[in-house]
């Protein structure tokens, strides 16, 4: 079959050197165009609806909303799990779908049980899905400020020209706003002018509400606008159209209140009843600037388009919108990843562009003439852009995960082309320079199909040796499958190009040129000091393999020396501060605290630019309270990265009030998603009761805390606040009429606003709100102080008929399959899981519980042992099927035996650079040992199938003299391949840990130190093993009959 395929090659070889070139083209075309980004899509399919309650406390949050979403979504199809955050304001609830679901699909099977919302209390401003979004969403940080507008004048702007802007660019899934003021006509009562004129709060709403052509209230008769309606004439038809006369709240302030006078008989007006003011509504967030307070933008994508795309057309957008914007400065230097990708491209083309120039060269130096050099090239080159080819039609984004497996596959790739090449040239230069033209065809038939039948056994083993990755699931799976797919296809790729294109350029460029030329001078230097070298090795061979021994348990030793770090800090310039202040901090203080760190953040060397936004914003990523802070610190790229965080770190140690953490965007999108409980195990409790939770936890805690092997056992800490409570005292409220009801609705009037109306301007919508006076609602006093009306037209102080205190509230509950939860968790050391599990679930039936309340050890650590234990039999199982294919490709067990002794030798080097490196066993480390095993895996094959092909097809007993020969051989194939690929990683070393390089970097370490242990192991140690071990060891072939070659 394969003579078949490199015969058809060479005979359409004009046509596959096309289709190679077109191949090549269309590649590096695509490569412009594919989506880019630093890490890819990593998050599980997941959903989340929020909805907007302003004036709800945590609890009422869960009570009214959060908890009828979670029933009204309980069922929907393939969800795995329903996780849900109620904060002051705003609920959250997120529903996880199982691995593999169709995002769509689950999104159309949320928004269906969504449409029956009506069934929910009439308690929020909206509810929603939020839209698609990447795991590492956020591609742009917009700031926006003026010094000769006012705050609610930006509003306005960024509301209905700004924001609908930018939503429209292709790729953009959602921009929400910190800061944001919306405008509002308000009218400010003023609780003594009330009572003076007698007149009712409700009547001062319905009043507003039925001045407006528009209102949301029901009980309104503006729910009901009614239309202007036609008339027609003989001739014509006209169109009624009422005009609104109201647009500023001098106007609003002239309207009536109905059927009622002043003493002089004039009308009373909603002026006269306290303020009609413009105003904006209760912040819920805010933002700060380099130079002050303003408005922060925050934009995010869509996870299947292109960072850099996105930030191109959205700058593209801005720059339109300036003109038309005078006196708003716009800031899109705040937080720009694409700035980042850009710099990390730009060092990882330089570096790759050198080593290809420096395997260039290699191949050049050790080939001897331009032809073969440049068929080399080709190869390789087509191998890789027939992966990115096929990468692009699978829709994969580009991200370091995906070239992180094309790194490990180039060393591959250039074994492969290597030993076709030079194995090809070797059989062309044996020809006579004056001989018949005709010969040739045959020979690189030959040649070509020579390797091949250990060559596809080394192949099948290094798709063999990343199965293991395929069967890892989850969140980890799918971050590091790109790499794996990655590298599948460029191996796959290699592989076909090995039997098709080479074989073809061999045969149009190994002409004459390179017929009856000797080798070059350094190949035969290099091989008379290395036949020196190895008949000595050969005479000793115990020592070899002492030696040997010796190098693998130092690569062993140091081990344990490594700290396991998935990824490597990025060495981005946009640092990312979650900053974390007490509990009930208030907006403006807040505001004081990030604006006076913002200026001494500014002044540390290397700072050029800082945004801040705390508290939350509408459809924004954020379930927190406003004492909850993020803040933007870009670096100058050209000052050390290092230095600068510390710096900041510094500065942020001056603030013992407040816990603060930096770090990078990225690490924070995958600490998120990837880590979830820092615990080995925990016990989840559930039930209704806070109280109860706190109470069973701490039993639960303590019956579990005697059991050996747990350590760091730990409860979950629920955070509190301040919190005005009012309770209504029936007996008291009954001498006045009042219901719970009334006194709810009335104090929500007067302490939160009641929206009326809506009033509409052009495009532009804004609200006109019912509220109090700020000083009616400033203190705990003017609370208590609240007059409401009573239904015999009376008034009545709140604290009158009502309890009203400080109490400490919930600022954030957490719940989990549609119940509260708090967990317990802990470490296990010394002993393992299951046994673990055993003795708590034990300790728990000794705990007992209230009515609907129980505690669950968790699954996760049964999932994450049985998702382990999978892993590793997948490991296992490939660990045998390499050997088997060894086995096979050698046909004797000894030789795949002492083959796979080799190989921690092998990999020793990688071992002992990595400690050099740093002693951290990152993912690029992890890549490096890959690569380095594949490589030497694949030259020890080939070496080893070349000495046995030697003995069969000469009739040479295994010994010194053949393993010399043989050897000697390969010596030029073999150093190719290690120099080569040693050189095409050398810039990644050589240019240190920056941008772009953060896990090519270690990664070249492992890769350079293992190359120089690997290619001694196979070059001194693998041909003494065969020298002693290879006489008699391999089966005999099978004499088969031939096998008809396809096609015939």
């Amino acid at each position: 079959m394969m003579r078949w395929i490199v015969a058809s090659s060479m005979h359409l070889r004009y046509l596959i050197v096309v289709i190679a070139a077109a191949v090549m083209a269309v590649g590096v075309a695509q490569l412009r165009t594919m989506p880019v980004d630093v890490l890819p899509e990593f998050a599980p399919p997941y959903v989340e609806i929020q909805a907007e309650a302003l004036g709800l406390s945590a609890p009422e949050v869960e009570n009214l909303v959060t908890l009828d979403v979670e029933e009204l979504e309980a069922g929907v199809s393939w969800v795995k799990t329903i996780r849900s955050t109620s904060v002051p304001g705003m609920s959250s609830v997120v529903l996880i779908f199982e691995p593999g679901t169709d995002f769509m699909r689950a999104r159309q099977l949320t928004a269906e049980r969504l449409t029956q919302t009506f069934v929910l209390p009439n308690v929020f401003q909206s509810l929603g899905l939020l839209p698609p979004k990447s795991a590492t969403s956020r591609v742009l940080l917009v700031g926006l400020s003026s010094k000769t507008l006012s705050p609610i004048e930006m509003g306005v702007l960024t509301q209905w020209t700004i924001r609908p802007a930018l939503l429209a660019v292709p790729g953009v899934a959602n921009i929400s706003v910190w800061g944001q003021r919306d405008r509002q006509l308000q009218v400010l009562v003023d609780q003594a002018r009330l009572r003076k004129y007698g007149v009712k709060i409700d009547s001062v709403v319905e009043n507003t509400g039925n001045a407006m052509f528009v209102s949301l209230l029901s009980f309104l008769q503006a729910s009901y606008p009614g239309t202007g309606g036609f008339f027609d004439t003989p001739q014509q038809r006209f169109e009624v159209r009422h005009v609104l006369p109201i647009s500023t709240a001098a106007e609003l302030a002239q309207v009536p209140v109905y059927e009622q006078k002043k003493d002089d008989g004039s009308p009373l007006l909603l002026g006269d009843l306290g303020r009609v003011v413009e105003g904006h509504q209760p912040l819920i967030g805010d933002a700060v600037l380099r130079d002050g307070p303003g408005y922060l933008l925050v934009v995010e994508k869509l996870p299947w388009s292109n960072t850099l795309d996105v930030t191109r057309a959205v700058d593209e957008k801005l720059n339109t919108l300036r003109a038309g914007l005078p006196g708003v400065n716009i800031d899109s230097t705040v937080f720009r990843p694409a700035s980042f990708i850009r710099t990390a491209i730009g060092h990882y083309g330089r570096a790759l562009l050198l080593g290809a120039l420096l395997l260039i060269a290699v191949l050049l130096i050790f080939l001897g003439h331009w032809r073969p050099t440049l068929a080399g090239a080709v190869a390789i080159l087509t191998s890789l852009a027939a992966a990115l080819f096929v990468l692009h039609l699978r829709a994969e984004t580009l991200n370091v995960m995906l070239l992180t497996g094309l790194m490990i596959a180039i060393g591959v790739i250039v074994d492969v082309v290597v030993v076709g090449v030079e194995n090809i040239l070797q059989r062309v230069r044996r020809l006579p320079a004056d001989g018949d033209g005709r010969v040739l065809p045959a020979v690189v038939l030959d040649a070509s199909v020579e390797m091949q039948g250990v060559l596809l056994f080394a192949a099948l083993i290094l798709l063999l040796a990343m199965v293991p990755v395929l069967f890892i699931e989850d969140v980890l799976g799918a971050f590091l499958r790109p790499l794996a797919v990655s590298y599948l296809l460029a191996v796959g790729a290699g592989a076909v190009v090995a039997l098709t294109l080479t074989p073809a350029l061999s045969l149009l460029l190994l002409s004459g040129a390179t017929r009856g030329r000797g080798e070059p001078g350094l190949i035969l230097w290099l091989r008379r000091g290395y036949e020196r070298m190895l008949a000595w090795t050969v005479r000793r061979s115990t020592t070899i393999f002492a030696a040997a021994g010796v190098i693998a348990l130092a690569g062993l030793a140091v081990l344990p020396s490594f700290s396991l770090e998935l990824l490597p800090p990025f060495k981005e310039p946009y640092l990312m501060i979650q900053l974390e202040a007490p509990p009930a901090t208030s907006r403006p203080e807040m505001e004081r605290i990030i604006t006076r760190i913002g200026r001494e953040v500014q002044a540390v060397p290397g700072v050029r630019n800082f945004g801040a936004h705390f508290g939350r914003a509408v459809t924004g990523d954020q379930a927190v309270g406003i004492n909850s802070a993020t803040l933007w610190v870009s670096l100058d790229p050209s000052v050390d990265h290092d230095a600068g965080v510390a710096a900041i770190q510094k500065t942020l140690g001056g603030y013992p009030g407040l816990a603060h953490r930096v770090e990078t965007y990225t690490e924070h999108s995958l600490k998120q998603v990837l880590t979830g409980s820092n615990d080995d195990m925990v016990v989840r409790l559930y039930g209704p009761e806070w109280n109860v939770l706190r109470s069973k936890a701490e039993d639960v805690r303590q019956a579990i805390s005697g059991i050996g092997g747990v350590v760091g056992l730990h409860k979950e800490r629920l955070v509190e606040e301040p919190q005005v409570e009012i309770e209504l005292d029936l007996a008291r409220a009954a001498r006045y009429g009042l219901t719970p009801g009334d006194v709810r609705r009335q104090a929500a009037t007067l302490v939160n606003g009641i929206q009326a109306g809506q009033l509409y301007q052009g495009q532009e919508m804004f609200n006109v709100v019912v509220w109090s006076v700020p000083e009616a609602r400033r203190s705990l006093t003017s609370i208590r102080n609240l007059l409401l009306d009573t239904p015999n037209g009376g008034h009545v102080r709140l604290a009158e008929v009502a309890g009203v205190r400080i109490v400490p509230a919930m600022t954030s509950i957490h719940r989990e399959t549609i119940t509260r939860r708090m967990d317990v968790g802990f470490n296990v050391r010394g002993r393992d899981l299951g046994s673990i599990a055993r003795d708590v679930r034990r300790a728990l039936q000794g705990v007992e519980f209230p009515l609907e309340h129980r505690a669950v050890l968790l699954g996760e650590f049964a999932q994450r042992q049985e998702a382990r234990q999978r892993t590793l039999i997948a490991g296992a199982v490939a660990a045998i099927g390499i050997f088997l294919l060894l086995q096979a490709a050698f046909r004797s067990w000894r030789l795949a035996a002492l083959t796979l002794l080799t190989w921690p030798a092998a990999l020793a080097g990688g071992a002992l650079a990595a400690v050099a490196g740093g002693a951290t066993l990152s993912l690029g480390a992890l890549a490096g040992f890959l690569a380095v095993a594949v490589i030497a895996a694949r030259t020890g094959m080939t070496l080893i199938g070349h000495l046995q092909r030697l003995g069969e097809q000469e009739g040479e007993a295994v010994g010194p003299e053949l393993v010399l020969r043989g050897s000697c051989e390969r010596l030029a194939p073999i150093l190719m391949t290690a120099l080569g690929t040693g050189l095409i990683f050398a810039p990644f070393a050589v240019s240190g840990n920056i941008p772009g390089l953060e896990i090519v970097h270690p990664m070249a370490f492992v890769v350079l130190g293992g190359l120089v242990t690997s290619t001694l192991v196979t070059l001194f140690v693998v041909p003494p093993l065969y020298a002693r071990y290879g006489a008699g060891s391999a089966e005999p072939a099978l004499d088969l009959p031939p096998v008809a070659a396809a096609g015939q």
